[in-house]
Order: structure tokens, then C-alpha cells, then sequence
């Protein structure tokens, strides 16, 4: 999947058509450290991946899509203003990292 194709679905996830490549670019990267952290927790990633996986593209897409939507919020657990209530019940995304298979090299 193209970077282009991952932010059209970051799109589609939001349901936001304005947002620009500028604006999802970051999250990506960021939710592709994140996904590398937990598919080689020890640090022992191969120089040679630097993409992620095919199989986890969605759920960088995923990541990202919730990153974006913590803008401004960032580390909010609970949010109560005018009658909309707004909880993360995995801030550090434990419920999506945990569909990534670790790597384990002997």
C-alpha cells in the first residue's frame, strides 16, 4: 500500500476528507515506530526492514487514524463538556498493538 493509499483510508476511517498528507504523514510514522517496537521489543530490528509489513498497513492506517484523532488531547482519559463524554480506555493501544506478532531472533 502507497502512502498515498494509506491516507486515503485514514480518511475513510475519520470520515474526513480535508485531511492532507502534511497532517497524516507524522501519525504514520509514528504508528510505524510504534508497531516496530512491538514486533522487536528487545531493539533487534534488521537494518534492512524499513517498511511495515503488509500484513500490519491497516492497522498503521489504524493507529494513525486514532493518533489524529487525539490531537490536542493527547493522554486524556476522561472528557466531560456539554453532554459529550469522551474516555480512551487504552490510551497506549494495547487492544490494536497486540494483533502484532513479535519477532524473536535466536
Amino acid at each position: 500500500m502507497t502512502d498515498a493509499e494509506k491516507i486515503e483510508l485514514i480518511k475513510g476511517l475519520l470520515g474526513d476528507s480535508t485531511i492532507t498528507s502534511v497532517m497524516a504523514t507524522p501519525f504514520l510514522i509514528e504508528a510505524k515506530a510504534d508497531i516496530f517496537t512491538q514486533m522487536y521489543p528487545t531493539g533487534n530490528r534488521p537494518s534492512t526492514v524499513t517498511e511495515v509489513p503488509q500484513e500490519y498497513e491497516i492497522l498503521q492506517c489504524k493507529l494513525a487514524s486514532r493518533y489524529y484523532s487525539r490531537m490536542g488531547a493527547e493522554g486524556e482519559i476522561i472528557h466531560n463538556e456539554n453532554g459529550i463524554n469522551r474516555t480512551w480506555d487504552s490510551v497506549d493501544d494495547a487492544d490494536l498493538l497486540c494483533k502484532i506478532m513479535q519477532v524473536i531472533r535466536v
